[in-house]
């Protein structure tokens, strides 16, 4: 009996493989959504350099892209970068406007992307000596709500959980975070430290995107193997003990 060959994954075209798992992630952060009142949503990871940045701007892009009215805010306000990918000016951002400093429709820039399609993007701005403090003000309570009352979704780069307190604090104003973990580096007490954090600290989980992954890693219909894998989260706030970290799609 002849048994058909599997796509190898190296064949792929590994733009079009990117696309199609935004697509999915895409899709399956809207039917998390689906339920809730508040469109606004961290995107972190356990520690720097895992790609929450770099997972959190096409997610955005292709959200806006499919339609959704999208405000992207950098409250990475201690290592911002969501700008030099979009590339578009840092000068005057949110901590300009929680400072005092500016107004929000002076710091939104819109980003397009196409004739049709765009994002409204919120950069850091201004360096400041103490992002957690100034995080934990009213200020940006008021900042979130007023953008989630002009979009579909409010996407938020924020700083990584484990090395600092400023995620923890924005993360009670969401609906919940998606968790960037990338495959081969981040070891499992780490990921699953940064996801109790999270819990203890009122934030939901809405899912764990397991990011570069390698053909080696992981195997999905077809033979496919993304570069992004996004997997539900049954995390509550309360800490249900039976929730667990998804590791895999």
């Amino acid at each position: 009996m002849r048994t058909r060959r599997r796509t190898a994954p190296e064949a792929l075209n590994p733009v079009e493989v990117q696309r199609e798992a935004l697509r999915v992630l895409r899709s399956n952060l809207l039917v998390a959504l689906a339920d809730l009142q508040n469109p606004i949503v961290i995107v972190t990871s356990p520690n720097a350099g895992e790609g929450k940045t770099s997972t959190c701007v096409p997610l955005a892009q292709s959200l806006a892209s499919g339609g959704s009215r999208v405000v992207l805010v950098d409250l990475d306000l201690r290592h911002p970068d969501a700008h030099r990918i979009l590339g578009v000016p840092n000068d005057t951002g949110v901590a300009d406007v929680l400072l005092g400093k500016s107004v929000v429709d002076d710091a939104l820039q819109y980003v397009p992307m196409s004739q049709t399609r765009g994002l409204y993007f919120l950069p850091t701005g201004s360096a400041v000596p103490n992002p957690t403090e100034l995080l934990g003000t009213g200020r940006t309570v008021m900042l979130l709500k007023a953008l989630a009352e002009q979009a579909d979704i409010v996407l938020v780069d924020t700083a990584p959980v484990l090395p600092v307190a400023d995620t923890l604090v924005v993360g009670r104003l969401a609906a919940g975070a998606i968790l960037v973990v990338e495959t081969r580096r981040t070891p499992v007490p780490a990921a699953l430290r940064a996801k109790e954090a999270l819990i203890r600290n009122q934030t939901r989980i809405l899912g764990v995107v397991l990011n570069r992954v390698q053909a080696r890693d992981a195997s999905f219909a077809y033979g496919y193997a993304y570069g992004y894998a996004y997997g539900y989260g049954d995390s509550k706030p309360n800490g249900d003990p039976g929730a667990r970290l998804t590791t895999d799609v």
